[in-house]
């Protein structure tokens, strides 16, 4: 049999487009959802795709804007851990937040910090490639704030609330894809435009 070389396909998984890199970090905008709350669907054939969500009349979410935010969710990570006998995959959500006053206070910092079940996010990458656009972090355990998670040093950081939120999931990677990427854009515009 001849030798067939496979560097060309090979090179093709690793980099699907040249022209089109994939692009890492957060473009900094995200709703976060009442855990407990939220009805979720999601894909019969991948749990990891959640595939529609949906509150009840009047509950309101929290969302994040890269206007409001100078490193958006920079910090953010998620790595495996198997500290449970299990492999978990710990995530990071950290979110920087200069937004001064009583009205931020009450609607965001307050809400993540206070809450009890905690929250999920729904999170736009830089990356816009429709199916893997949007992470889905806390989904199977809320995020909750980290004890000491909320600091605002007016020294350091632009003098940003810096929170960061923390949970343990199943999944490495779970995403919100509706139908397809013009359907999920829509939708996730409607929760920016709708939460507090």
């Amino acid at each position: 049999m001849a030798y067939v070389d496979c560097a060309a396909a090979v090179t093709a998984n690793i980099a699907p487009d040249c022209a089109n890199p994939l692009t890492g970090g957060y473009t900094g905008r995200a709703v976060l959802f009442p855990v407990g709350k939220a009805t979720f669907t999601v894909d019969a054939t991948n749990p990891r795709t959640v595939t529609a969500i949906t509150l009840p009349v009047g509950e309101k979410w929290i969302v994040l804007d890269n206007k409001m935010m100078t490193t958006p969710l920079e910090g953010s990570v998620t790595q495996s851990n198997g500290d449970s006998g299990k492999l978990e995959y710990e995530k990071t959500l950290v979110i920087h937040g200069p937004k001064r006053g009583s009205a931020f206070a009450k609607d965001v910092v307050e809400p993540l910090a206070e809450s009890a079940l905690g929250f999920f996010a729904v999170v736009e990458k830089r990356d816009l490639v429709g199916n893997g656009t949007w992470e889905v972090i806390g989904k199977f355990q809320g995020l909750k704030v980290n004890p000491d998670g909320v600091v605002r040093n007016e020294n350091e950081n632009g003098a940003d609330w810096v929170i960061t939120l923390s949970c343990k999931e199943r999944f490495s990677e779970v995403v919100f894809f509706d139908t397809d990427e013009a359907t999920t854009r829509a939708d996730f515009e409607g929760f920016l435009a709708v939460g507090l």
